[in-house]
């Protein structure tokens, strides 16, 4: 405690010597007078004044240590990695040995929660630091593009005690602090790379940032170049829009024919196509520097139809006749021609007579009771279609209604996709039919002499129902013969004189199954088809639609309708009574009537129906299950399910 003893004649003299010599302030300072001045007559002093002078705040300080001192009683502290403690005559303190540390009381290890003793001798120790190793590698992907560094940095941990103030029971335990070192080396990458010969492509910056990482992380370190991909010869279409043929839907949900360009003409002498050589490709470089080879290209084949002739440099196709300008694609041939366009003004009714067109035929009225209207091409009808027949190789398109009518696109192309279709199941019995004759040969159960009869057992047993697809296949031959080539019905005959032969025949042998499987194979690939015709129209009841492609009702809907679309069917409004059939799955708004009108829809197995909703006794089919609603239901997706072999219902509402 800083204090002194001052003198002087006067009290307040001996104070103001007593702050000078402190160097304080009055208020900084407390004053006990020792002894008070004594003068005698005429003010002469003759005893002086003495004073003790003390800092206030050491006296603070004094008294605080005092009160700290005795507010210890009792408890433990840890202060710089040393243990201290108090014992009181009523309280011992405890510690709890926790996490990263020991602690040892007068030389034995304490576990768990002790009691503090006068004069016990303490101490403790944190676990010895840990280093975890860097992890790293790196990777090329199979086309040697791209090399990638993996790198997770070496860590150590080390246990390091804080500071913990005075309490009655104290958790003793450590803090783990870690940090990242850095120990791989950019030499060490370099030689990885050199092991791994990747030497094009290399990305220093990327390397060291990787080397620099706090987590685990992953960076390409080296990259090569993609080869561009040539293009074959292509001919490109001058002319018309394939989206402009749709109508334009007004936001009210009616549709605007004349922002609707149906059908693209052109005139003699206009361009029609260009015909683009082959782009080659560039190759690309692996991270090794090696060469990446692209796709050999072709150039296209053209084949001049009607209506159009080629340039002298072979670059354009011109018109040279008015009408439709076709392009069909197959394979690397394309064939280009000009359908010719009918246009006819007003009705088809008994004074025109009905219309058979090689060509589009576009008819800007109706057309009445009992007429047919044929087209090799492209129907365009503007008005109402009234108990008649419309027909056409191509699309169909009624600006209004169908009214008990019959509506056929792209018969010959529903025929062929019926027949590829059991086709293509008469090759997966065949293929199940190989893998078990192989399997007795294998077991040498069976002998090329014995295929034939073991056929025959096949066929009335295991594979009986081959028979009835066989039969659909003669009779489709037979009953459209008109829309079919013959090579369809070679394929039949060869198919019947396999399967149903009276007795054996060159084909009864294993090789002889193998090699009649792969000519169905190239048939079925050769005749695939590609074009995807459409029917469109506003309204339709009483009346029959089929089409080769979509079908699509953009107006009220249909009702007691049977519908067959060889891809989508699609019905903005309502589908009320009837069958519909689509191969390519259904979306419907609204499907049967609160009056339980039966209405039938069907798609093969792997595709979907949507319907925003459904009436009681409407029902479903997928493949040859069905499924009816007995009560209403809203925003439904009905699928196949393999593993339950069965239809599922699954609500669209989320």
């Amino acid at each position: 405690m800083e204090s002194i003893i001052s003198k002087g004649n006067t009290v307040d003299e001996a104070i103001r010597a007593g702050l000078k010599e402190l160097n304080a302030a009055r208020e900084e300072v407390s004053v006990e007078i020792i002894q008070a001045e004594k003068k005698r007559l005429f003010g002469i002093v003759s005893r002086p004044a003495i004073v003790k002078i003390t800092k206030i705040k050491q006296m603070q300080s004094v008294t605080k240590e005092i009160e700290e001192t005795d507010s210890l009683e009792g408890k433990v502290w840890l202060k710089d990695g040393k243990l201290f403690y108090r014992c009181s005559s009523s309280q011992r303190p405890t510690i709890t040995v926790g996490k990263g540390v020991k602690l040892f009381k007068n030389g034995e290890e304490v576990n768990g929660t002790v009691e503090l003793e006068e004069n016990d001798e303490l101490q403790i120790s944190v676990e010895e630091d840990e280093k975890i190793d860097a992890k790293w590698d790196v990777t090329m992907d199979k086309r040697k593009i791209q090399a990638v560094l993996t790198i997770e940095p070496a860590v150590r941990r080390r246990y390091v005690l804080k500071d913990i103030p005075p309490t009655k029971h104290m958790h003793l335990q450590a803090h783990l602090e870690t940090e990242v070192e850095h120990d791989v080396q950019y030499e060490q990458i370099i030689e990885k790379l050199k092991e791994l010969h990747i030497v094009y492509g290399i990305k220093e910056s990327n390397i060291m940032e990787a080397l620099q990482a706090t987590e685990k992380t992953s960076v390409v370190i080296a990259e090569g170049i993609e080869p561009v991909e040539g293009k074959d010869g292509w001919v490109e279409l001058k002319v018309g829009n394939e989206n402009a043929r749709r109508p334009k839907l007004r936001e009210d949900g009616t549709v605007d024919f004349r922002e609707m360009e149906m059908i693209t003409n052109v005139s003699d002498g206009q361009l029609v196509a260009v015909v683009h050589p082959p782009q080659p490709g560039v190759p690309g470089i692996t991270v090794t520097n090696e060469v990446i080879p692209f796709r050999e290209t072709h150039p296209v084949t053209v084949q001049l139809g009607k209506g159009v002739a080629m340039s002298e440099d072979g670059t354009e196709i011109v018109a040279v006749q008015s009408g439709r300008p076709e392009i069909i694609e197959k394979g690397r041939t394309v064939i280009v021609s000009i359908i010719p366009k009918f246009v006819h003004q007003g009705d088809v009714d008994l004074s025109t007579g009905n219309i058979r067109f090689k060509g589009d035929i576009e008819i800007t009225g109706n057309v009445q009771d009992e007429m047919e209207v044929e087209a090799l091409g492209n129907v365009v009808i503007f008005q109402n279609v009234n108990r008649a027949k419309i027909q056409a190789q191509q699309s169909i398109f009624i600006h209004r209604n169908l009214i008990s009518g019959t509506v056929i696109s792209g018969e010959n192309k529903i025929v062929l996709s019926e027949l590829a279709l059991l086709l293509d199941e008469i090759k997966q019995k065949l293929e199940r039919m190989i893998l078990a004759i192989r399997q007795m040969i294998m077991s040498s159960k069976v002998q090329d002499k014995d295929i034939y009869f073991l056929i025959r057992r096949m066929l009335d047993t295991k594979f009986h129902s081959l028979f009835e697809t066989m039969k659909q296949y003669q009779n489709i031959c037979r009953n459209k013969r008109e829309h079919i080539s013959e090579q369809w019905i070679e394929m039949g005959n060869k198919l019947q004189s396999y399967f149903f032969a009276e007795k054996p025949n060159h084909f009864h042998s294993y090789k002889g199954l193998e090699n009649l499987l792969r000519e169905l194979n190239i048939f079925i690939s050769q005749h695939e088809q590609h074009e995807s015709d459409l029917i469109e129209l506003s309204y339709a009841m009483n009346s029959v639609i089929r089409c080769s492609g979509d079908v699509i009702v953009f107006g009220k809907g249909c009702y007691n309708c049977n519908i067959y679309a060889g891809g989508e069917l699609k019905v903005n409004g309502v589908l009320r009574g009837g069958e519909a059939f689509a191969r390519k799955g259904i979306k419907v708004r609204e499907v049967g009537s609160s009056m339980g009108v039966t209405t039938l829809l069907a798609v093969p197995k792997g595709e979907t129906i949507q319907m925003d909703r459904v009436w009681e006794g409407t029902v479903i089919q997928i493949g040859k299950k069905k499924y009816t609603f007995y009560e209403e239901k809203r925003l439904i997706e009905a699928k196949w399910d393999n593993e339950k072999d069965d239809i599922i219902l699954h609500s669209t509402s989320s």
